[in-house]
């Protein structure tokens, strides 16, 4: 069974605040949304540092009977490393429920630290174009 695809969901991501310091040095670092499985990521802002710029526009699309778990968007930010893994900074949930009825969302998400406890923003602008009529 195919998924019938019926808007675009269309998240800048405009940039963090607050991020845990990795180093001793100004971090590179860059974001990810992840919907429904479908991962995007920002372009790398070298020595972003805790305080990292991108205004980047990223577009998911949005499928006819998504469930409760296909409504959240998932937001991670890294720093990005040479020789080794790269480190999650933090990470956030929004809830897309209402963007989807209204069209539009602008607003700090908050990110969880790995281990727990709130550290850093990360400022979303989401803009949801409806191909047909908003998910039930």
């Amino acid at each position: 069974m195919s998924k019938e695809p019926i808007g675009t969901l269309v998240v800048v991501v405009l940039k963090a605040r607050n991020l845990r310091d990795k180093h001793f040095y100004k971090q590179d670092v860059y974001a990810t949304i992840s919907l429904e499985g479908t991962t995007k990521r920002t372009e790398v802002d070298v020595k972003g540092g805790q305080h990292p710029e991108w205004d980047q526009e990223l577009r998911l699309q949005i499928f006819k009977n998504t469930g409760e778990k296909s409504r959240t968007l998932h937001v991670e930010c890294f720093s990005a490393e040479e020789r080794k893994d790269d480190n999650l900074l933090g990470s956030g949930n929004v809830d897309i429920t209402e963007t989807l009825q209204t069209g539009e969302f602008d607003d700090w998400v908050p990110l969880e630290e790995p281990g727990g406890g709130v550290r850093g923003d990360l400022y979303l602008e989401m803009t949801y174009y409806a191909t047909g009529p908003p998910p039930v």
